[in-house]
């Protein structure tokens, strides 16, 4: 995840072999390894891995702020909170709960100056006075939303990176106050960074959500970023490539050659599918039957235990979740010329483990990230580009519902209702036909 330091912090949750309970491993920054003696902080979590998740941010967050305080990166509030952390009796106390005297002597060494307009002039200390005060910081709105709400890591990741460069710009923490006329103005400064239009809608959407929650939880009584994205364009959208280059991009992805010693059946189910990355990286062996001719994308979990790159094995909890949750979970048939491949695929067709557990990112829960990141380079092609491939062709052939493109690859035809949807069942026999048009 991405911690207050604002770099990428690694972490993981993991069972050690031979202990009971469940475990957090915390990659420490380069810099600061020799100061702390080792790569990595442990800390155990709980006895089960609900528990183990209820604490996991928490724990984090004080490792972090150890972190940023031992490189002095720490905002003054993630100073003087660590220093808290090693004093036993006071250890995980919020700040606006410490003893009397302790307040009194921090507001003492960190007097809150004032200039002419009433304005702080120095917001640090500024921020120190509101967390004395109980006012919470955007570190501590994301860690209670997240651990009520449960959502993807990449969605979190996405809250720490907008409202972090908030709070940079801002130079406060403490982001329930401010008004609408400075998100106004953060607006047209990420214009003026030369941000995409489409960008900043985006990092406006994000903000826009959060003070909505913020609300609702009664952090602050104004959404100051409604109406913000109005006249902001989306993205240009990416023209699909012409049908040659696909074609050689299969026939590359279906061969070998002296530099390239393995089939990559990952593009090929992609290709031949149009699902998305996450869901062909994470498949298990027993999802492939050969057989019947389907494959099934289902959401999993479990602990995986597999051989490293470099030798030795790693056992870790393996978490396979998909863009809009169960609703994306169906089963497809597998075309011609896809079965055609996957005939010498090595399968294990008893097992439930991942076909490429290395191809799993515990820091997101995304699978395949690196692997499609070589699409461009090695075929000229873009992951993305093989779903609006198979999606376009199936809805150019006239051969295909709205209910048979949903079934195969969980897109919406525009028009068409989740009522609509609902009621166009197709058969077997017309979702083996559709597969076809996408050889």
């Amino acid at each position: 995840m991405v911690g207050q330091l604002g770099r990428a912090v690694m972490s993981r949750v993991f069972q050690r072999l031979g202990r009971p309970g469940y475990y957090i491993d915390v990659s420490v920054p380069y810099e600061l390894r020799s100061k702390f003696s080792t790569n990595s902080i442990q800390r155990k979590l709980g006895r089960t891995y609900k528990e183990a998740l209820a604490k996991r941010l928490k724990v984090e967050a004080e490792i972090q702020r150890m972190f940023g305080a031992a490189l002095n990166t720490a905002s003054l509030v993630e100073k003087v909170q660590a220093a808290y952390e090693l004093v036993p009796e006071l250890k995980g106390v919020p700040l606006n709960q410490l003893p009397y005297t302790d307040k009194e002597n921090l507001t003492d060494a960190y007097p809150n100056y004032l200039d002419d307009k009433g304005d702080p002039i120095d917001p640090q200390e500024a921020a120190l006075w509101k967390a004395l005060d109980g006012k919470s910081t955007w570190h501590e709105w994301v860690n209670r939303r997240a651990a009520i709400e449960n959502r993807a890591k990449s969605t979190v990741l996405g809250w720490r990176s907008n409202l972090k460069a908030l709070s940079t710009w801002a130079g406060t923490d403490y982001l329930a106050d401010l008004t609408k006329s400075k998100a106004i103005e953060y607006k047209e400064y990420m214009l003026t960074c030369g941000k995409e239009p489409s960008t900043v809608k985006h990092s406006i959407s994000c903000l826009n959500g959060f003070w909505n929650w913020g609300i609702d939880n009664e952090l602050m009584k104004e959404n100051i970023w409604s109406g913000l994205k109005k006249r902001l364009p989306d993205s240009n959208k990416e023209k699909i490539p012409p049908p040659e280059v696909f074609s050689a991009a299969t026939k590359k992805a279906s061969t070998t050659s002296a530099r390239r010693k393995e089939i990559d059946y990952q593009f090929l189910i992609q290709r031949y599918t149009g699902c998305r990355q996450g869901e062909a990286a994470g498949l298990r062996h027993s999802d492939i039957d050969l057989k019947n001719r389907m494959i099934t994308f289902e959401e999993w979990e479990k602990i995986v235990r597999y051989e490293k790159i470099r030798g030795g094995k790693r056992t870790e909890r393996q978490i396979r979740k998909f863009k809009t949750g169960k609703k994306d979970e169906r089963v497809v048939p597998i075309n011609s010329a896809l079965h055609e491949v996957l005939k010498d695929m090595p399968l294990k067709l008893d097992s439930d483990d991942p076909i490429w557990p290395r191809r799993y990112k515990a820091i997101t829960d995304h699978w395949g990230e690196a692997h499609v990141g070589e699409y461009k380079t090695k075929y000229n092609l873009k992951s993305h580009q093989l779903r609006k491939y198979a999606i376009t062709k199936l809805e150019l052939s006239g051969k295909s519902t709205p209910g048979i493109i949903w079934e195969i690859v969980r897109h919406k035809i525009p028009g068409a209702s989740e009522v609509t949807i609902g009621y166009l069942v197709p058969t077997p026999e017309e979702l083996r036909e559709a597969m076809e048009i996408l050889i």
